[in-house]
């Protein structure tokens, strides 16, 4: 039986909801650009949008557990990817990259005050995880299992191709984030990658244990 077949006789249920949760996967990156562009403060936000949504698909996953394993399972995987771009990232930083992540524990509490542990929370739990649970969803909506590799390259490139463009568009966000400049792009670029192939490296993983069942 082919790694596809699996895939495809998975219950598939919801399709509404898997759509929702693959865009609740962004907001909480989304989030960020929405603050720096002076939009809506990261806080609000949180509040207002983030955790209702990420209520409400906690909610149906747990009633509908096929899809809440897909969700938990690349909510994890996001994790795990996003710290193994962090760690690529510390060559980086010891070479002058200006961290910008504990500046999003000032935006979340309203303060001048940068928190490194609110914004590598945020980091985690929210963008990594939550694009994470993004990127199992889209897979399981077009039962994917070639190629994974590649896949997952090609959506780490899409997350830093969007934020290259966002950075070079609006002097806010430059100033609020990051810079452009050859340490920062080689360094980001370099994350996203190691990011998008280590998701998709899980989601053959996660595809294959699928299969065993």
């Amino acid at each position: 039986m082919s790694r596809t077949t699996h895939i495809a006789q998975l219950p598939y249920k919801g399709n509404g909801l898997l759509w929702f949760s693959f865009i609740t996967g962004f907001f909480p990156v989304l989030s960020i650009v929405l603050h720096c562009l002076g939009l809506i403060t990261l806080q609000v936000c949180l509040f207002s949008i983030i955790l209702p949504a990420f209520s409400f698909v906690i909610a149906a996953g747990i009633k509908i557990p096929v899809i809440g394993k897909i969700i938990l399972k690349g909510w994890i995987a996001g994790i795990v990817a996003v710290a193994l771009y962090d760690l690529s990232r510390v060559p980086f930083i010891l070479n002058g990259w200006s961290d910008f992540i504990p500046k999003i524990g000032a935006w979340l509490t309203n303060t001048n005050e940068p928190d490194v542990l609110l914004g590598y929370l945020w980091r985690y739990v929210g963008n990594g995880g939550g694009m994470g649970a993004a990127f199992f969803v889209l897979m399981y909506q077009f039962k994917r299992s070639e190629r994974m590799v590649l896949i997952g390259l090609l959506y780490g490139l899409f997350i830093f191709a969007s934020l290259m463009c966002i950075l070079l568009i609006f002097k806010e966000a430059r100033e609020m984030m990051f810079k452009i400049t050859p340490l920062t792009f080689t360094g980001s670029f370099i994350g996203h990658v190691i990011y998008g192939i280590v998701l998709g490296m899980i989601w053959r993983r996660f595809n294959h244990a699928a299969g065993r069942g």
